[in-house]
């Protein structure tokens, strides 16, 4: 392998956020799958290989292929993401355009009030 994932034509997409602000090792991933599709997999990246952060999302085949599943399916990967929830130390909100989905508000107000953790807006880094 020569080649280099985290280039600099890379990283220079996300040169205004500042991801040494995240202070935890555990990192859960969530947003809109719709507008963030691509930022989960890129600071997935990021997180890990730079920050050496140990990054989880709740379901890659509902990140890439949410279209295909049923009500009934994407209600369950709702659950078992707050299930995965609890082992975690913070997350990271993908509030790409300032948007937050109902789901993600759940995700957010399980982790922060009930969890009493850390929640981070990529928006703020």
């Amino acid at each position: 392998m020569s080649q280099k994932r985290l280039s600099y034509e890379f990283l220079n997409e996300f040169e205004d956020y500042d991801f040494s602000k995240i202070k935890e090792e555990k990192i859960f991933l969530i947003g809109s799958i719709s507008k963030a599709k691509d930022f989960f997999i890129k600071i997935e990246s990021i997180l890990q290989i730079k920050y050496k952060k140990i990054v989880s999302i709740c379901s890659v085949d509902g990140l890439l292929n949410k279209d295909k599943f049923s009500y009934i399916e994407w209600a369950i990967l709702q659950e078992i993401a707050l299930k995965k929830l609890i082992d975690q130390e913070a997350i990271l909100v993908l509030d790409i355009d300032n948007y937050i989905g109902e789901q993600t508000e759940e995700e957010i107000d399980y982790f922060k009030n009930k969890l009493k953790r850390k929640v981070y807006y990529l928006s703020k880094l």
